[in-house]
């Protein structure tokens, strides 16, 4: 870590540090650009003090990132790499510089059909993506989707994401109280993906009508509650009529009969503009039993970011699950995350070749470029990680 002049925060490994993004409860949220490419990126900076004080963050974060790290998806936030120093964790992620959808729905007061409609697709594209890998985000609200530079979402903050264990059910109350669940507010077990869909109804309802379908005046959060356990949500007549058939579909109160993914996905309000580009490819269920080759040498990185999913108890619970002949979630786990990891190998490279290939541009017109530095960058980018680090230690898990 380098500070400059006023001790402000200068540089993270590779990255040089710009403005301040936003801060939360556990650090900061910086814009970076990496020396070598320029290629914007943020970087959340959290104090390890507030572990001591709070073992339970650690635990929430350690989380947060292996399950970002399962997960390669057009719509959700990429987590690039995480390092550390003695005070701080860094986890560099993607950078979504339009910021959030809630401030574009402030600034717009209400969404066009067609860009809601658009945002909605590609908001249900990421949330199939995440149930397919037994992925419950939980958190689903305007501030925690965001926009890139070319206005596509990107959901993001997975803080409270879960696993979704076959024939299990989620006890514990997540997200925001004016997008939870009928069955979420009433301290019910519920099925996470079934809390996600409703949380897509308030968040389709919102778009189209600058308002949120349950409120309550002065805050108070026992009647707020009782409107959503038991009131049918009203939709005011600006909304057509396949459109308002969609939202009562998702916000229907029982989860058993609310709609699913499958069923959005051909309703015909969804279906009226054609899906954006990056929308149309299928995405595949999590087959436990497709995944049948034991593992008997697993890498340690691995294994650090599959223990904090707490699906065994402990690492050799881990290692036989996964040299075990019987099916397992856990081995298909592995086996996404090691998928994952060569992906974004090769979104490196690509990064790599795009930064060498502007820079042949710029000496092809005359400009001075450090040769040495260039030949010295092309020669250690085959180190692991979305970008070689030296002056800070780079974790699977901290």
């Amino acid at each position: 870590m380098e500070k400059n002049i006023d001790g402000k925060l200068k540089f993270v490994g590779s990255y040089i540090i710009d403005r301040t993004l936003g801060i939360g409860a556990t650090g900061k949220v910086k814009l970076a650009r990496h020396s070598k490419n320029g290629e914007k990126v943020g970087i959340k900076i959290i104090r390890k003090d507030l572990f001591y004080d709070k073992p339970s963050l650690r635990i929430k974060i350690q989380r947060e990132i292996s399950v970002m790290k399962l997960m390669f998806h057009p719509h959700i936030i990429k987590i690039f790499e995480v390092l550390e120093d003695s005070k701080y964790l860094f986890l560099i992620i993607e950078y979504a510089s339009q910021g959030e959808l809630f401030n574009y729905l402030v600034e717009k007061r209400r969404i066009q059909n067609r860009e809601a409609l658009r945002f909605f697709q590609q908001i249900v594209s990421g949330i199939e993506y995440c149930h397919k890998h037994r992925i419950c985000h939980r958190d689903l609200k305007l501030e925690n989707i965001l926009l890139d530079e070319n206005h596509d979402i990107k959901i993001a903050d997975f803080g409270m994401a879960s696993l979704s264990v076959p024939n299990a059910m989620l006890k514990t109350f997540c997200g925001s109280p004016h997008y939870a669940s009928p069955e979420v507010v009433s301290n019910e077990p519920y099925n996470g993906m079934k809390a996600d869909i409703w949380s897509c109804g308030v968040i389709l309802y919102s778009l189209l009508t600058g308002k949120l379908p349950f409120d309550e005046e002065n805050d108070n959060i026992r009647k707020l509650f009782n409107k959503i356990r038991f009131e049918p949500v009203k939709i005011p007549k600006i909304i057509s009529s396949n459109c308002r058939d969609l939202i009562q579909s998702l916000l229907t109160i029982e989860p058993v009969k609310r709609i699913s993914i499958e069923k959005i996905k051909n309703h015909s309000w969804y279906k009226s503009a054609a899906l954006p580009e990056t929308c149309r490819a299928p995405i595949q269920d999590v087959n436990m039993a497709s995944v049948r080759n034991q593992i008997f040498n697993p890498d340690p990185e691995i294994l650090n970011f599959l223990l904090p999913l707490q699906l065994v108890k402990d690492q050799k619970t881990l290692t036989n699950v996964l040299s075990s002949k019987k099916p397992s979630l856990v081995r298909v786990l592995y086996r996404q995350l090691e998928w994952r990891r060569i992906k974004m190998d090769s979104l490196r490279d690509d990064k790599i070749h795009e930064a060498i290939e502007r820079r042949k541009r710029i000496l092809k017109q005359g400009k001075k470029e450090n040769h040495e530095g260039l030949k010295n960058w092309k020669k250690n980018k085959s180190i692991r990680g979305f970008f070689g680090v030296k002056s800070f230690s780079r974790i699977g898990i901290y």
